[in-house]
């Protein structure tokens, strides 16, 4: 556990210290990361992209989530060791999920695929084709042997403590510390989302790729038609 002592001073008036413990996740934290998958996914907005692909409630997806976790799969984002949980007095506070791509040789998007063919009826799998080829216009590839970061949210009373960049140099520290070489981190972001992009640009990103997709029945999908790629630049001496 990485313990921080963060001073607010709101208006220059300090409200004294609050510890901040950022760990890694347990089968007991599967509520939050859920949740947190959720509100990352909808990015400011009511649209939860899983729900309008694959015609399925919000309970549904929360169900589905909760299937793929505790299937244990690793090398994507939806694997519990996964993540980090970042909490404030001892509540739940922030979470985010890191991996390496491709580490063993499988690209996350077709791990989750499998996933989702595995849990999902049939029928919704072959409803969802005209959306996918919609989806795929927007698409970006994750970078091979790149640290990636998904699922990254801040519980709104939370926010303003720095959580996202604390979250974000842990996970790069443990990695290496586990031995992974990579020299880069990645994050996908919808180019809607400000806050988001304004919390990576502080933690030290840049963005390198933008892909936009020009049909409007996207907006039915997600809440933006353009997702960008951001950077980070590791050095290691």
């Amino acid at each position: 556990k990485l313990l921080i002592l963060c001073c607010s001073r709101p208006e220059n008036n300090c409200t004294g210290c609050m510890s901040i413990i950022i760990r890694p996740a347990t089968a007991e934290d599967k509520e939050f990361i859920i949740t947190s998958v959720i509100e990352a996914e909808k990015s400011g907005s009511d649209v939860v992209s899983y729900c309008a692909i694959f015609s399925i409630t919000e309970e549904e997806f929360k169900e589905l989530l909760g299937e793929i976790l505790d299937e244990g799969i690793e090398g994507h984002e939806l694997y519990i060791p996964n993540f980090l949980i970042a909490e404030m007095d001892n509540e739940k506070a922030a979470t985010i999920s890191t991996w390496l791509e491709k580490e063993n040789g499988i690209a996350s998007n077709i791990i989750k695929s499998n996933l989702l063919l595995f849990f999902l009826d049939r029928d919704k799998i072959l409803n969802a084709t005209p959306s996918l080829s919609l989806m795929n216009e927007v698409n970006i590839t994750r970078e091979e042997k790149t640290l990636q970061l998904e699922c990254v949210y801040t519980v709104p009373k939370f926010r303003g403590h720095g959580l996202t960049r604390q979250l974000i140099d842990e996970a790069i520290k443990l990695k290496q510390e586990a031995g992974f070489t990579f020299n880069k981190v990645q994050v996908i972001v919808l180019k809607n989302n400000q806050n988001a992009l304004n919390a990576y640009r502080k933690a030290g990103f840049t963005i390198i790729q933008e892909k936009q997709c020009t049909d409007k029945a996207i907006l039915s999908l997600l809440p933006c038609d353009t997702k960008v790629l951001m950077e980070r630049k590791i050095y290691t001496e």
